[in-house]
Formats: C-alpha cells, sequence, structure tokens
C-alpha cells in the first residue's frame, strides 16, 4: 500500500516535467472535441429516438397509467432519451477516447522520462507506440460493454451510480496503463504474468486515480495523473523482477 501512493505522490511530480506540460490537456480537449461532435451529427437521430420510444405502445401504456396524476408530452420523453444516451454511451467512450489517447502518446514519453532519470538499467523494447494498442482496444471494449451490462446495478445498489463506475475505471486504469507501460520495458510475454502477480495493488491505485475523475477542474487532467502514476509504480516493480 506504501508503494502505491508513494508512486501516485510521485507521479504528481512528474506531470510538472516541462514534456508533459506541454501536452497535459491534449488527452481532455480531444476526447471533448470528438465526442462533442459526434453528439452534434447524431442530435437528430437520438430526438428521433426519443420520439420513436415515446409512441411505443408500452411507454403509451405508462403514459396512460400515469396520466391521473402527472401530464407527459412528447419532449420530456425525447429529453430523457438524450441524457440516457450521453450517459450510457457518449460519456463512457468519452473516457475510453481520453485514457486511450493518454496511454498512446503520453506513457511513452513518461516512460523515456523516468528510464533516463532514475530506472536507466531498463531498456527499451518496443519500437512503436502503437505496440500494444491491439490489447488497449481489448480492454477498452470489456470496460465499455461492462459499463453497459451494469448499469442495472447503479439502482440496485444503495449508491451504486457512485461506487459501479467508480471500480469499473480503477479496473480499467489497472490493465490499460500497465499493459501500455511494460510494453515499453517488458517483452510481451512476461506482461500477463506481471498483471496477475500484481493485480491488488494495479488494482488499489487505479482505485486512488479513479476517485480523481470526480474531482471538478482536476478531473480535467486526470488520465495524465493516472499514466504517470502507474508508470512509477510498473516500473518500480518491475525493475525488481
Amino acid at each position: 500500500m506504501e508503494q502505491v501512493i508513494g508512486s501516485f505522490l510521485a507521479g504528481l511530480k512528474d506531470i510538472l516535467r516541462p514534456r508533459i506540460l506541454a501536452v497535459m490537456l491534449v488527452p481532455f480537449f480531444l476526447s471533448a472535441f470528438f465526442w462533442s461532435f459526434i453528439v452534434w451529427l447524431s442530435w437528430d437521430w437520438i430526438l428521433n429516438l426519443g420520439f420513436s420510444l415515446f409512441q411505443s405502445p408500452v411507454v403509451q401504456g405508462l403514459v396512460k397509467l400515469l396520466s391521473p396524476a402527472f401530464e407527459l408530452s412528447e419532449d420530456p420523453i425525447a429529453f430523457v432519451t438524450v441524457a440516457a444516451f450521453i450517459l450510457v454511451v457518449i460519456f463512457p467512450a468519452a473516457l475510453i477516447t481520453a485514457l486511450f489517447i493518454t496511454s498512446v502518446l503520453l506513457v511513452p514519453t513518461l516512460v523515456n522520462e523516468l528510464r533516463k532519470n532514475e530506472f536507466s538499467h531498463l531498456t527499451k523494447k518496443s519500437s512503436s507506440i502503437f505496440t500494444g494498442t491491439g490489447t488497449s482496444i481489448m480492454y477498452s471494449l470489456k470496460y465499455f460493454a461492462t459499463w453497459v451490462a451494469t448499469l442495472p446495478l447503479w439502482i440496485i445498489i444503495p449508491g451504486g451510480a457512485l461506487i459501479v463506475p467508480l471500480l469499473l475505471v480503477a479496473w480499467f486504469n489497472s490493465r490499460l496503463f500497465a499493459w501500455e507501460v511494460l510494453t515499453e520495458v517488458a517483452e510481451p510475454s512476461e506482461i500477463p504474468g506481471f498483471v496477475v502477480q500484481n493485480s491488488r495493488p494495479l488494482f488499489v491505485l487505479g482505485l486512488l486515480t479513479a476517485g480523481i475523475y470526480y474531482i471538478p477542474i482536476v478531473n480535467f487532467i486526470a488520465p495524465v495523473i493516472t499514466s504517470a502514476a502507474f508508470a512509477r509504480f510498473c516500473l518500480k516493480r518491475y525493475s525488481k523482477v
């Protein structure tokens, strides 16, 4: 636990390196711009989906049942649909995109900086920044599918809307960044064993970094802080193997 907290605190210092500061907000703004554009393009389709759902027999039956107590129209249903679409699809997709951009663009830079200054005995193993991207895509798809599948738990479990996303992001962080960091210094065959052996501290670090996504303003650079913390932790653990 001490090493996990130490890696997190050291990661906060690492993001102040000039090369990291220069691109710190890039993942957030690229992701926000891309998915805002997607929502803008699909806005009419989302609204039409809301109106179609409103006209469905199930919803009309519900409207008829509630009509003595509430006056319902198409507009609220449509906008509820928009909100649900953003929550279920856009939000996790935007988070995945920001983390993915960070892992591909910033992790190699972070690892290189740490190697030069503190882990010079570790040698660079990958020849491309896209090495390991396939595994990252696989974890991204798993995260998105699990996010959608666990939505009922948000309602069933008290505080589920806070707890379930936190646990999912913690797991995603622990897998995505461990793979991307180790891809830089380890043989591909070594990575699965490392992840299994260190699954508990990796998840704890993932949980710790997932918490900063709930802090306003700070969450803009949360992916960068996360990548720095995992770079520190994984390099330190791997150097002892």
